[in-house]
């Protein structure tokens, strides 16, 4: 949950999943939806179904146990080599490597390494010999993202509180504010999301979205997405609405690869079978991306 999502809300939602599915049996039998409702607000929503689909191998395949090996924990769905090493070494206590952004940070700049931005081979192999030598490689490997965390900055590091000053080859050369070199920001796509929040007695207009890509398997009021500017004529042909778009407002929702403009209408019809229909009082239970809960922000504000 916490992978690239602040913990602060990880740390909100954390109890109440742990509620719900206590055991990886509780997960795999559960719905999907159920899994992507709780998940809401987190992003990356690709992880709750992997989550899922982890939860039904572990039963399926390890007899309701979750792994301790590395390469046994790499089949699960969704677990790449961090993971796998977090949950070997932290939770089962085994002598194997974790490397994140902080890890890599603090392996560079002990070696004032200066030519690579992100975790590769060389801090992998690097954190490996690091880990063999310890006492106690759960703690070590939590100590070591923890230094990088709030000791090994990214920026201002405090090396004069660091236990590893005196090892450090960037410290000595009065590097470490160049090492790591920093990583290319990914050049964002500019979108464009037309939504129409459909009305109709009281009760609003849903879609589910496909099982891949962006939000996969959540659900959206009807929306139209584009790469250039549409008309409103265009939206309405497009999602096969008769009656008038009324514009409610538009804002503009930023994810790490997308820079997506939302537009959003309302429209009074007719019920139409092409969508689930819903109450206010049952979006709560719904998985609705943040996006999602904006357009419908934007609706209630008008």
């Amino acid at each position: 949950m916490s992978q690239q999502t602040q913990i602060e809300r990880v740390a909100q939602r954390w109890p109440k999943m742990m509620t719900e599915f206590p055991t990886p049996k509780s997960m795999a039998i559960c719905d999907e939806q159920d899994v992507l409702a709780l998940w809401q607000g987190l992003g990356y929503y690709r992880r709750a179904k992997y989550l899922k689909q982890a939860a039904e191998m572990i039963v399926d395949t390890f007899d309701g146990e979750v792994p301790y090996e590395v390469d046994l924990l790499l089949q699960l769905p969704g677990v790449g080599r961090y993971t796998a090493g977090a949950v070997a070494s932290i939770a089962f206590n085994k002598r194997v490597p974790i490397v994140d952004g902080n890890v890599h940070r603090v392996v560079c700049r002990l070696e004032n390494k200066r030519d690579t931005a992100a975790p590769c081979n060389w801090s992998w192999e690097h954190a490996t010999e690091l880990v063999l030598h310890s006492k106690t490689p759960s703690v070590f490997n939590e100590g070591l993202m923890e230094l990088g965390a709030t000791i090994c900055t990214p920026k201002s590091p405090s090396c004069e509180l660091c236990p590893l000053s005196s090892e450090c080859k960037a410290y000595a050369e009065n590097t470490q504010h160049e090492v790591p070199p920093p990583k290319t920001a990914p050049k964002r796509k500019q979108l464009h999301h037309y939504a129409v929040v459909l009305r109709c007695n009281g009760k609003f207009a849903f879609e589910q979205r496909g099982d891949q890509g962006l939000w996969a398997g959540m659900w959206q009021v009807p929306t139209l997405e584009s790469t250039r500017k549409l008309k409103k004529a265009q939206i309405a042909e497009a999602l096969q609405i008769e009656n008038d778009l009324v514009l409610a407002g538009s804002f503009e929702h930023t994810l790490t690869h997308r820079i997506i403009d939302f537009t959003v209408y309302t429209c009074e019809v007719v019920k139409d079978d092409r969508f689930r229909w819903h109450t206010s009082d049952t979006l709560d239970a719904l998985p609705l991306a943040s996006a999602q809960r904006k357009v419908l922000a934007v609706h209630c504000a008008t």
